[in-house]
């Protein structure tokens, strides 16, 4: 329960691979809204016409039109899907126009002297704004953050209309705060449903590693990222040694003991949030070291090692037991090495440390 509390908190905790997939979701709702508004700002012109006077009705349309081609624009801002920060950035330019088109409008409206039962056909955006926020999967900080923001503007312009203090203007900002928890409350409930739905898919359930799909799409991502940004990426494959001989003397009950503490030494050894540990099948696990060389994946090898020496176990039985891996690791080579060559050179060298005698580590060759 902490842990799932501090991870709706804010998203520090969030590794980038979740932060990928809720950064996607973020893009996805932005765009669509986006788009819907474009064409409902457009349409509701005609509206303007109806109620306001022509000269108005042609000044609010300037607005309308302006707001429209911004949101649409924010519909057709197709870069960097995956990247956390643009997504937040997104929805934050769409609360902006929003914002600003309300604030600017109810300006308009006042300043030609229309009464209040025309100004509050055009005051519904902040509530609006507040509302659609449930519609997205955010953090307790971020959500706190939108809604802050938007009652700050409605204070504003309460304090510049002279509004402040009154009645309506108390009312109003009540239910923007009523309605800030319960959108929040929605979003929150969306960004946990979201993190279950991401850790039944790609969790390994006996050891909480990622599960070998997960491994191998984030590996076909990172070795993408390394070629483009020209940096070092490094995989270490283990085996746990004679894991079946343990199994049959001690059983399954004590294997599975031995596979929680081994993945318990991985996440010690690769803690940094853009490292990603997985089991990739059986006794076999995989560590995807992003910008790490080769000196860096050899310590990080040698700390797993150090970690299985210094741990001991009580199976079932009683007894006392340790347990060893062996260890190969590669370094991604030129821009031609793709993802089966590359697993395949790691796992010569896990090979050629079995063969050398166990419980070491082996570097492959340069590719």
């Amino acid at each position: 329960m902490p842990e799932m509390t501090n991870d709706l908190f804010r998203a520090g905790r969030h590794s980038r691979y979740f932060n990928h997939t809720r950064s996607y979701s973020l893009f996805s709702r932005v765009r669509m809204i986006a788009w819907i508004l474009a064409v409902l700002q457009t349409a509701w012109i005609l509206v303007d016409w109806l109620l306001l006077p022509e000269d108005v009705s042609s000044t609010i349309a300037y607005g309308r039109i302006v707001a429209s081609v911004s949101c649409l624009a924010l519909g057709l801002w197709f870069s960097h899907p995956y990247r956390l920060e643009i997504s937040l950035m997104r929805l934050l330019l769409l609360v902006l126009v929003l914002t600003v088109f309300q604030s600017w409008s109810n300006w308009v409206l006042i300043e030609q002297g229309l009464g209040s039962e025309i100004l509050a056909g055009y005051a519904f955006f902040p509530f609006m704004i507040i509302t659609m926020l449930a519609i997205f999967a955010l953090t307790i900080v971020e959500v706190v953050g939108f809604a802050v923001f938007v009652i700050l503007v409605e204070l504003v312009n309460q304090l510049w209309r002279g509004e402040f203090g009154l009645v309506n203007g108390l009312n109003d900002l009540w239910l923007l705060a009523v309605l800030g928890c319960i959108a929040g409350w929605a979003s929150v409930n969306q960004l946990s449903m979201l993190l279950v739905l991401y850790r039944q898919a790609t969790r390994d359930p006996l050891t909480g590693l990622a599960n070998r799909r997960q491994v191998m799409a984030q590996l076909d991502g990172d070795i993408k990222d390394a070629h483009e940004q020209n940096k070092p990426l490094s995989v270490l494959l283990f085996d746990l040694d004679k894991f079946k001989s343990f199994n049959d003397n001690y059983g399954h009950a004590a294997g599975d003991l031995v596979l929680k503490q081994f993945a318990k030494i991985l996440r010690d050894g690769a803690k940094r949030k853009m490292d990603l540990a997985g089991r990739f099948g059986g006794e076999e696990f995989l560590v995807i070291l992003p910008d790490t060389d080769q000196s860096g994946a050899v310590k990080i090898a040698n700390a797993v090692r150090d970690g299985c020496h210094n741990q001991t176990l009580k199976v079932p039985t009683g007894e006392e037991v340790s347990f060893r891996t062996s260890i190969g690791i590669a370094v991604l080579g030129d821009k031609t090495e793709g993802r089966t060559r590359f697993l395949q050179r790691a796992d010569d060298a896990l090979y050629a440390a079995k063969n050398g005698g166990r419980d070491r580590y082996v570097v492959a060759p340069p590719s």
